[in-house]
């Protein structure tokens, strides 16, 4: 390299091996680099791979390590030694292509306070420690920003980087939970991760897909690499648990306080007594909701893509809202859930307790539910007889976890069923206000699919509208506040 010319991209790649679990390796991921600006770093974890390529003429620098040193290190050793603006860093086990390199340089240098860009990354519950949205590749189509970066390849921008004090906390060494943990360093920061549209790379998953009693030998030491998980996930709960607790009970009082004061000053007694009066009668208005083999059909369809394709645990705690004489309660219970229902119907609660379903008396906008308590609110044919949507959309958020999944069912305007003439169906809106209402409640990643089901006329629609509620809800909003404090 010419030391003469400035220096716009590094990049680090850290090597134990030769790949034998991938068709890549060392030797064809500097074949991929032959042409493409940039200083290579290897650091060298292993005594058998330094020799075999020390002199290999795409290796600007390198840093040789006789053990294996870990991948935190591995990758602070590497940013310390690098002199581009951009610093990739990559694994010896992928396949990189051009574009890639450019397309990942060009969003790390023009996305708001991006810090890191990779091209698979995922949102985080940081509370139950676990992946509840992953952007695999080729599954997006514009940046996205997200709580951390996937670690076989990533950008990171070292002048934001150095100037804030970011490095990877080598306590996680030798691998796992290195990448969540600077996600929170970043966001502390002010700073943002982005997952990239970036395509042009292939990739072999090594140590981090793999299960059981594997080995990874670490300073010299044999280690299980599940105990590694285990112990990790340990000290990530210690650092960052306290901060994370810390920074919600700071903004309790002030949500409570605006909300006692809006109580006394804007609305009147006799407002309250009104309201109150105009729901009961409201309320009084249901009807029973009998069994249908229209809406059971639609329910054993939807319900099982719904629990698969966002993987609800067994344990996990499910609400059926407006729950009827119970056909999703009984597939639930059928396939090892213990959902709860609410109802107002008094027949169809009647109904369910007979069949032994655990269901209660409970109008869906008025939850005498826990905050944050269920992982998924199935909501059929329900939320069109509210007289205020948005605030029971509210609601729904409300008694949500962080992270967890709505499913909202709702009729169609001005189609032949006429569902808006229905005698208590006060809320039959379009497609576009209900995304904006679920979008002004704070719910993110809103899909539609559309459902044709046979009547006697012919067929009609329904519209489901799928999404989630922000894992670690503030997140973002709480570190910008300045709530949190510098973490250990």
């Amino acid at each position: 390299m010419n030391d003469k010319q400035p220096i716009s991209r590094s990049f680090v790649i850290p090597v134990l091996d030769f790949s034998p679990h991938s068709p890549f390796n060392i030797r064809t991921l500097l074949e991929d680099l032959k042409d493409v600006p940039g200083e290579v770093i290897c650091i060298f974890n292993s005594h058998e791979v330094f020799e075999a390529l020390a002199d290999h003429p795409r290796i600007d620098k390198f840093s040789y390590n006789n053990l294996n040193a870990g991948v935190s290190r591995s990758w602070n050793l590497g940013l310390n030694m690098a002199e581009g603006q951009t610093v990739f860093v990559m694994n010896a086990d992928i396949h990189i292509g051009r574009p890639a390199v450019e397309q990942m340089d060009y969003y790390l240098t023009t996305l708001d306070q991006a810090a890191m860009v990779g091209p698979q990354g995922g949102v985080v519950d940081y509370r139950e420690l676990r992946d509840i949205i992953y952007y695999d590749k080729g599954k997006i189509e514009s940046p996205i920003k997200c709580y951390s970066i996937s670690g076989f390849l990533f950008a990171v921008h070292r002048e934001r980087f150095q100037s804030h004090g970011l490095a990877f906390d080598v306590r996680y060494s030798p691998c796992f939970f290195e990448e969540w943990d600077m996600g929170l360093q970043i966001m502390q920061a002010g700073l943002a991760c982005y997952v990239v549209p970036v395509i042009d790379y292939d990739h072999h998953w090594g140590v981090s897909a793999n299960r059981g009693e594997q080995k990874v030998v670490y300073f010299g030491r044999e280690l299980n690499r599940d105990q590694i998980l285990l112990e990790n996930r340990e000290k990530f709960k210690r650092k960052w648990h306290p901060l994370l607790e810390k920074a919600q009970h700071s903004e309790q009082p002030v949500r409570q306080s605006k909300a006692r004061d809006l109580h006394s000053r804007e609305i009147p007694d006799s407002g309250w007594n009104r309201l109150e009066a105009f729901i009961h009668k409201v309320q009084n208005q249901s009807y029973a909701e009998k069994l249908t083999q229209t809406h059971s059909d639609v329910t054993q369809t939807m319900l099982p893509q719904i629990i698969d394709r966002y993987t609800i645990p067994r344990e996990g705690k499910i609400l059926d809202v407006g729950c009827g004489q119970g056909p999703a309660l009984s597939w639930l219970l059928d396939h090892g859930y213990q959902p709860v229902g609410i109802t107002i119907n008094s027949e169809d609660l009647k109904v369910c307790r007979e069949k032994g379903f655990e269901v209660y008396a409970m109008d869906q906008s008025f939850l005498d539910l826990p905050d944050a308590s269920f992982d998924l609110l199935w909501v059929r044919h329900c939320i069109e007889h509210s007289i205020f949507p948005f605030f029971t959309l509210s609601e729904f958020f409300r008694v949500l976890k962080p992270g967890a999944v709505l499913y909202l069912e709702v009729p169609l305007p001005d189609t032949v069923c006429r569902h808006e003439t229905n005698g208590n169906h006060y809320s039959v809106l379009t497609s576009g206000m209900w995304m904006s209402l679920l979008e002004r409640t704070g719910f993110f990643h809103i899909t539609r699919a559309d459902i044709t089901v046979p009547i006697p006329m012919g067929t009609d629609t329904y519209w489901a509208f799928i999404c989630r509620k922000p894992p670690l809800i503030g997140m973002e909003r709480i570190i910008s506040e300045g709530f949190c404090e510098k973490a250990a």
